[in-house]
């Protein structure tokens, strides 16, 4: 049988990565058929661009592949599904999340995780929440900083008290693991330096505060999560309850707000928020908020040890990590469509599988097949559909079951 001419999107998933390319790229995400182009920070970066290839490039796969990282950890090119039959490019996209972190920097966070009764020495002591918090941050936004656009807001900002409103320190975008370490690392955000020392009756210049309905006033106020493209995250990580006059119903009705701007709230609570005033507060925000933790209560997730807290923020943003592509360009016959991951043909199911939605123009990867792009295993996606007509190239028909001719007539004049 004579293969049917394919048009093809290529997307690679390099290490911890969503990548989309064919035959060049245009930044935000998108591939095209073009000659190349140097590339940009956006969805799926830059990194220089490819050199791209024509519409007829052959194996477009092998053309094409754009890995946003350098290359590290990304599939061999020919993993993908060959269709050197004048293959052409079709751009592919998908829209990553914007996930902005909202980090309690309160002098509390000075204490030790397993004893919250003493405080640690300094922001790199590995025994204080500090440390803990902040090195958990780190290696979750460097793992998916190039499927989750990170941005980053720690409150109350130094020196500040109740009333007045923390700004965003890290606008979401992707690649933006260096710049939130460096916010985390500034000498006074770490809150050791400016809070009242212990033992001390001088008074520091930081005030023992934690506004977080401030910090929640900024986020709804800034707009900063109002991306009607894309799905949109606020991730409160927070070792007590809120002050300045704040109320498990108050809060409740900003995590409320939030949502209802299309705007989904995870909480995590890390330190003594088991019980209390603190645990309603986390809640009321958790369950109004629509991302509460599975099978609560607590609603929130809550950590009691460095483990539990990196669990805590994996699943979170693990969950966020979109599994719906958009083609760029329409099918001509839906029922030939086929997607391909790894170099391996991926069933179209709607329980394990992948499924195609007319209406959006959208493939979107199902149960194990959406675990797997959501935990980094699959490196690489080829989709691929088949053109209407399927082109026929006459030679002398031959006995062989195939209608070589093209006449419509397989094996005429053969003897059986």
């Amino acid at each position: 049988m004579r293969p049917p001419k394919l048009i093809q999107a290529v997307i690679t998933l390099a290490t911890s990565a969503i990548l989309f390319a064919a035959c060049g790229s245009d930044g935000d995400g998108a591939a095209s058929n073009s000659g190349g182009s140097g590339g940009s920070q956006s969805d799926a970066g830059g990194n220089g661009g490819t050199a791209g290839t024509g519409a007829n490039g052959g194996d477009a796969a092998a053309d094409t592949t754009f890995p946003i990282d350098g290359g590290n950890g990304a599939p061999d090119a020919d993993a993908a599904a060959d269709v050197s039959c004048g293959a052409t490019g079709l751009a592919v996209e998908a829209k990553l999340p914007n996930m902005l972190i909202l980090f309690d920097r309160s002098c509390s966070m000075r204490r030790k995780v397993f004893d919250s009764s003493a405080f640690g020495t300094g922001p790199d002591d590995p025994e204080t929440r500090w440390y803990v918090a902040r090195e958990a941050v780190d290696t979750l936004a460097t793992e998916y900083q190039t499927r989750v656009r990170f941005g980053m807001m720690v409150f109350p900002e130094p020196r500040e008290d109740c009333g007045e409103y923390p700004a965003i320190n890290v606008q979401p975008d992707v690649l933006t693991a260096g710049a939130i370490l460096d916010v985390l690392t500034e000498p006074d955000v770490q809150p050791f330096t400016l809070c009242t020392q212990p033992g001390s009756s001088i008074p520091g210049e930081q005030p023992h505060v934690t506004p977080t309905a401030e910090a929640l006033d900024t986020v709804i106020n800034s707009g900063v999560l109002q991306d009607p493209e894309r799905n949109n995250y606020l991730l409160l990580i927070t070792d007590g309850g809120a002050t300045c006059d704040a109320t498990a119903a108050s809060l409740g009705s900003q995590a409320t707000t939030l949502l209802a701007s299309g705007v989904q709230t995870a909480v995590v609570g890390f330190g003594d928020v088991e019980t209390g005033t603190a645990a309603d507060m986390l809640n009321a925000m958790a369950q109004a908020g629509g991302l509460p933790r599975p099978a609560g209560p607590p609603f929130f997730w809550l950590a009691v040890n460095p483990t539990e807290l990196a669990d805590a923020l994996d699943a979170i943003v693990a969950e966020s990590v979109s599994c719906t592509f958009e083609l760029q360009g329409t099918p001509p016959e839906p029922d030939k469509l086929y997607v391909f991951v790894d170099g391996t043909e991926l069933v179209r199911d709607a329980a394990d599988g992948w499924v195609y939605d007319e209406a959006t123009n959208t493939v979107t990867f199902q149960g194990g097949a959406c675990d797997a792009i959501r935990s980094g295993d699959s490196h690489s996606i080829n989709v691929v559909y088949g053109c209407p007509e399927d082109v026929c190239t006459p030679t002398d028909e031959v006995c062989d079951g195939i209608d070589n001719d093209c006449d419509g007539i397989v094996d005429e004049g053969c003897v059986n």
